[in-house]
């Protein structure tokens, strides 16, 4: 992990792809491609609630095993004039909770594809970090690309290349 600040990790993941961002954003608005839509955030009305499980290979073999976990992810988007999007995505554990790291960040869609960046805190503290940095943050790295992933293709051709990068 290349940057940590605050006691927070900091993730970036990009797909370039191409997709209707018109389309993508019209989808984000109706999360219910994500899982059970139970309604606004208790905590931020502006944002929709869904239950889902958050997932993600444990490696980039095909076959491998893919660890999941029950998670609540509020989303919410506002359109831009040029027909892309962009908003809030948050995502926690629905169930023990402080032992999985909340995500907050801002997810865009543009005519290029989609880029989600944001920050969590690992659980543990100053010692969470350093576990972070040394290996779990590939596992942040993939549940993003996961969610990134998931949308696409949902609602799109698919991806055409990757990039998953830090800031």
């Amino acid at each position: 992990m290349d940057d940590v600040e605050g006691g927070v990790a900091r993730l970036a993941v990009t797909r370039i792809l191409r997709a209707d961002p018109a389309g993508l954003c019209r989808a984000l608005r109706d999360p219910s491609w994500l899982g059970r839509v139970v309604g606004p955030s208790p905590e931020r009305a502006h944002l929709q609630r869904v239950e889902t499980d958050l997932a993600f290979q444990l490696s980039d073999v095909p076959g491998t095993l893919t660890f999941r976990k029950a998670a609540l992810v509020d989303v919410g988007v506002e359109s831009l004039p040029d027909g892309s999007c962009r908003g809030e995505i948050e995502w926690r554990a629905a169930t023990f909770a402080p032992l999985f790291p909340m995500f907050a960040g801002l997810l865009t869609v543009h005519h290029g594809g989609l880029h989600l960046e944001g920050a969590y805190a690992p659980p543990g503290g100053g010692m969470g970090l350093l576990v972070d940095r040394s290996f779990l943050h590939h596992f942040a790295d993939r549940t993003a690309i996961w969610f990134l992933d998931r949308l696409t293709d949902e609602l799109a051709a698919g991806p055409v290349a990757d990039d998953a990068r830090r800031p």
